[in-house]
């Protein structure tokens, strides 16, 4: 769960940066001109596909780095072989006394 909750909290954040930048573009040179709607649109699609992009990134980069680790923990089990716990020793048995 904690490599999963970390990527989503990245990809949120990863939206709202590039939402806020574009809202923020869209509010500094847009402002209230009808005329300029079609760009307006224009800067958000821009801004939506930048958004896709940035969480393919991401999810290439986890993917990558989870493989390695996963390669590393195959060379260290191949190394190292399974430790075997020891068996107990052989138990005596044990002499019954002659009743009384």
């Amino acid at each position: 769960m904690g490599r999963v909750f970390d990527f989503a909290k990245r990809r949120i954040a990863g939206y709202l940066v590039f939402w806020i930048l574009a809202l923020l573009f869209l509010g500094l040179f847009y402002g209230n001109d009808p005329p300029a709607q079609a760009g307006a649109l224009f800067i958000l699609a821009i801004a939506f596909i930048g958004s896709l992009l940035y969480t393919r990134r991401l999810k290439r980069k986890q993917r990558t780095r989870r493989e390695t680790q996963a390669a590393l923990r195959m060379q260290v089990q191949a190394i190292q072989p399974p430790q075997r716990t020891p068996s107990p020793p052989p138990s005596q048995p044990m002499k019954q006394m002659p009743g009384r």
